[in-house]
């Protein structure tokens, strides 16, 4: 086979042929192929690339007919071909990053040309290049969020960090720095990191493992390196900190809490009232609970919303609804629970058991007044009893006013309350209504007062009492007497 490639090069990359055959005049003369090389997914030119020109071997005028053009730096080539015959032409492009490219053309004596673009694929990529470091990026993180130990969610989170140069390149091995990684803020709890160290790969990526300890919180890791700067002095360049977040294990009883807004509150008045439940959960390092945790309600009486989700605090709230049915003694008892680990020390430590807590709430009704003795009188001690239809304390805030009208005269004793929130006696420990009973009392339920002169008046007569009026009002309602 005959290669035309020593006649190309004299003619300064523009090919010259003849090819011999038995066909007439009129099919001879001279084609002109033209056309460029492109990279198929950046679209770039390939300079150097090589085209080769060979005859179709399907119709073999001319097998020997083998031309090789190499294209210039924008991927273009020009081959011009003397003919004496209508010729099937074979043109391979090819590069040593690339796959062959092949196009069927059909030469016509006198003719230019234009050969469809060859769009090669990259199959073998390119050496990356890189200069001195200049700066650590963070790359990727798999969990924003890890669970302390023994907690049940990912105690494991990676962090991937780029060192890059000036350029915003990733450094490669010729540049290759040593990393060093440290935890900024951090709760406290053994957290830590592995490795200590690191040299960047080829990619300048360097990665980091933080695994949890017996905290909740927030921890920062930091990365850095030593560089030699344009000055010829090192430098240390740091990657700004990156924050994983830590949440609190399951819950334990010791660090359960839950209780009402207001032990007592109106719930006899009418339906759909409301009061709201809180609770708050820990872990068994008293880290609150991760956030999503559920706990779930009941109650003896009313409506309550059947559950809550902590929050990162470990909080969270439902409310008890007045409705049927109503207490016949006006106590409810409310219970919360939830999923976690028996205690330190239980002999079944590490299995899960069920974490709960109850409590009394009262449900007042409307206001009740009476009044010890009945009439009005001069220097006399009265006992006013103030409580709801059942007997119970009336809710917090209720105010109790007392006032002496007549000449010369003023009330003293009780005669200006405000009620605080209902406690409880703890009769036993089933979680029965009947298991408490609400504090009455001095205070709360009883108070004393006396009607006497007026000393401070500068009037003349005698100190005379017409009516004693008793003021009730709060959230049962207002009664006076």
């Amino acid at each position: 086979m005959r290669r035309y490639s020593s006649m190309l090069l004299l003619l300064g990359l523009l090919g010259l042929f003849s090819i011999s055959c038995d066909a007439t005049d009129d099919e001879s003369g001279t084609v002109i192929l033209m056309g460029q090389i492109l990279d198929s997914e950046t679209s770039e030119p390939v300079p150097g690339a090589f085209v080769r020109v060979l005859a179709n071997p399907a119709f073999d005028k001319d097998p020997e007919l083998d031309i090789l053009i190499e294209a210039d730096d924008e991927g273009r080539f020009t081959v011009e071909i003397k003919l004496d015959f209508t010729a099937d032409l074979v043109l391979v492009a090819s590069d040593d990053a690339y796959a062959q490219g092949r196009r069927l053309i059909l030469a016509i004596a006198d003719r230019t040309i234009e050969v469809p673009t060859f769009r090669l694929l990259r199959v073998v990529q390119e050496e990356p290049d890189s200069g001195t470091p200049s700066n650590i990026l963070l790359l990727n993180v798999t969990n924003e969020t890890i669970g302390v130990i023994e907690s049940g969610s990912d105690e494991v989170s990676r962090i991937t960090f780029e060192v890059a140069d000036s350029t915003g390149n990733p450094v490669t091995l010729d540049d290759q720095t040593l990393v060093r990684f440290s935890l900024g803020q951090q709760p406290g709890g053994g957290e830590f990191i592995a490795p200590s160290e690191a040299a960047t790969d080829n990619s300048g990526k360097v990665t980091v493992n933080l695994s949890s300890g017996t905290r909740a919180g927030v921890v920062q890791i930091i990365a850095e390196t030593d560089v030699i700067g344009p000055d010829g002095n090192q430098r240390t360049i740091r990657s700004k900190p990156v924050a994983v977040t830590i949440h609190g294990g399951l819950p334990d009883q010791t660090h359960f809490t839950v209780g009402p807004q207001r032990f007592n509150f109106p719930g006899l008045i009418a339906f759909g009232i409301k009061n709201p439940i809180g609770v708050i959960v820990g872990d068994k390092w008293s880290n609150p609970v991760r956030p999503g945790t559920s706990v779930h309600f009941e109650t003896t009486h009313g409506i309550i919303e059947g559950s809550t989700q902590t929050d990162g605090e470990g909080g969270g709230s439902v409310n008890l609804i007045s409705g049927n049915p109503f207490p016949p003694t006006g106590i409810a008892v409310v219970e919360a629970e939830t999923a976690g680990f028996v205690n330190p020390g239980d002999p079944n430590e590490g299995g899960q058991l069920r974490v709960s807590a109850f409590f009394p709430v009262l449900f007042s009704g409307l206001i009740v007044i009476g009044v010890e003795p009945s009439t009005a009188r001069l220097n006399q001690t009265y006992t006013l009893t103030v409580t709801d239809v059942l007997g119970n304390p009336l809710a917090p805030t209720t105010a109790i006013r007392v006032r002496a009208e007549g000449t010369k005269v003023k009330a003293v004793g009780h005669t200006e309350v405000e009620l605080d929130d209902t406690s409880f006696i703890v009769l036993d420990d089933l979680g029965l209504p009947s298991s408490y009973r609400a504090i009455t009392g001095t205070g709360i339920t009883q108070f004393t007062f006396r009607a006497v002169e007026d000393l401070t008046l500068d009037e003349s007569g005698v100190p005379t009492l017409e009516t004693i009026t008793i003021l009730v009002a709060g959230p049962n309602g207002r009664l006076e007497r």
